[in-house]
């Protein structure tokens, strides 16, 4: 039997509703607007703030100000601010050099750099093919002056923005210092495309990767790597990928196609949820021997996603120490002026099982700590003093044995249960 509410009643119970849906709805408006009134207070706090220092700076300081170095200083600050690693403002010269380094060709004289302890610059790369290449420039020589000014008296930054920018043609003239002696080189920037990876065969079969750099090519020259060797001859595969961290991931389908079976290997996850693929393997065929990685704190990246991957699809083994942790998707927001930033803006996942390594990085199953220089010819590893290396081929040798024998012991036992009158 139904009971009736009385109309009265049911008017009372809708008129409470409305009044605690009411307050709900005015308890949150009020507090977004005090959150948006409290934003509103901090920037033009922050602003004034900013005026007050650039007006007093402007009557009171002995230097000069550029108004250039100055916005840099500030955008860049903005950036380097907020809990973002990947975070960066780029000048008008630093984007353009960005996106020439992605697709593979760049203009310039064809060396990477640091600053060294003494403060001048210390060669730590030099391209083949390059105008540094072509002068007989060598890894670990000093370069001490740019344009007849010493670094010292320039500063790295004002010194390294000089060697690294400008138009094909255009020369720097540099000494460079090596074993005490100095050097005076004329260098002419040209075209020249950067070696992203190279692979040599080793005497045992291995054949070993060796990522300088990834970018929008890496993938092609890994397909023609592949097709210069007949995977008969080869007994299983090295991927070192030590200090190589990228944000591009372009090529991170191309470059597993042939190792990873997995059709969803990464994906990319937003704020907002909402998910894209991020690396995927085609249909094709997919190798069976065995794969180590070698890892370090640097790798971060798209060579991190490579690692991962290669772990986790293809039962892949890394050797090494932990790396960077550096697992999110960044994308470039491009201003009229040529400058631009670029920030994270998702996380990559397993497309397995959604998990990721940002942040904890990956920790290789054999750990192997080593600050020597990385050898640079991977045919040298029995001699070699690069510890991650030979671990990282030991690992393959130990294996590939394994797997033989296993492989023996199974034909053997398969013959066994055949009956002597049909064996032939």
């Amino acid at each position: 039997m139904n009971r009736k509410i009385p109309i009265g009643i049911a008017i009372s119970i809708a008129a409470i509703a409305c009044a605690v849906t009411f307050v709900i709805t005015m308890t949150v408006s009020l507090n977004n607007y005090n959150g948006k009134i409290a934003d509103v207070q901090q920037r033009g706090e922050m602003y004034t703030r900013l005026q007050e220092i650039d007006s007093y700076i402007r009557n009171y300081s002995l230097y000069e100000i550029s108004d250039t170095d100055m916005k840099t200083g500030v955008y860049s600050g903005y950036l380097t601010s907020i809990d973002d690693k990947a975070a960066k403002y780029y000048t008008t010269d630093e984007y353009y050099y960005k996106t020439r380094e992605e697709s593979g060709n760049v203009v310039g004289l064809g060396m990477v750099f640091e600053k060294e302890d003494g403060g001048y610059i210390r060669i730590t790369e030099v391209y083949p093919d390059s105008p540094a290449a072509a002068e007989g420039i060598l890894p670990g020589d000093v370069i001490i002056s740019v344009e007849g000014k010493s670094i010292l008296e320039m500063g790295y930054a004002a010194a390294s923005e000089q060697l690294r920018y400008g138009d094909e043609g255009t020369k720097r003239r540099i000494v460079v210092r090596r074993s005490g002696e100095e050097t005076e080189y004329n260098l002419a920037r040209a075209a020249f495309e950067i070696p992203s990876l190279e692979a040599v065969l080793l005497d045992n079969g291995i054949l070993c990767f060796t990522f300088s750099s990834i970018n929008n090519a890496t993938g092609t020259k890994m397909a023609k790597l592949l097709n210069a060797y007949a995977e008969s001859v080869i007994t299983g595969y090295v991927f070192d990928l030590r200090g190589v961290s990228s944000g591009v991931y372009t090529s991170v389908s191309d470059i597993l196609s042939s190792f990873v079976e997995s059709d969803n290997i990464a994906y990319a996850e937003y704020k907002n949820l909402s998910t894209r693929v991020v690396a995927e393997s085609s249909d094709g065929y997919f190798t069976n021997l065995p794969i180590s990685i070698i890892i370090d704190e640097k790798t971060g990246g798209s060579a991190e996603l490579i690692a991962d991957a290669l772990r986790e699809y293809a039962d892949g083994i890394t050797v090494g120490e932990t790396s960077s942790g550096y697992g999110t998707l960044q994308e470039t927001r491009t201003f009229n002026d040529g400058t631009a930033i670029e920030i994270s803006v998702a996380m990559i996942k397993r497309g397995s099982d959604g998990g990721t390594y940002n942040e904890s990085g990956i920790a290789p199953e054999f750990n192997v700590e080593y600050d020597g220089a990385y050898e640079t010819d991977p045919a040298n590893y029995a001699g070699s003093s690069d510890t991650q290396l030979k671990k990282a081929v030991e690992v393959i040798s130990t294996k590939a044995a394994a797997e033989a024998a296993a492989a023996a012991e199974a034909a053997e036992e398969a013959a066994a249960e055949i009956p002597p009158e049909e064996r032939s």
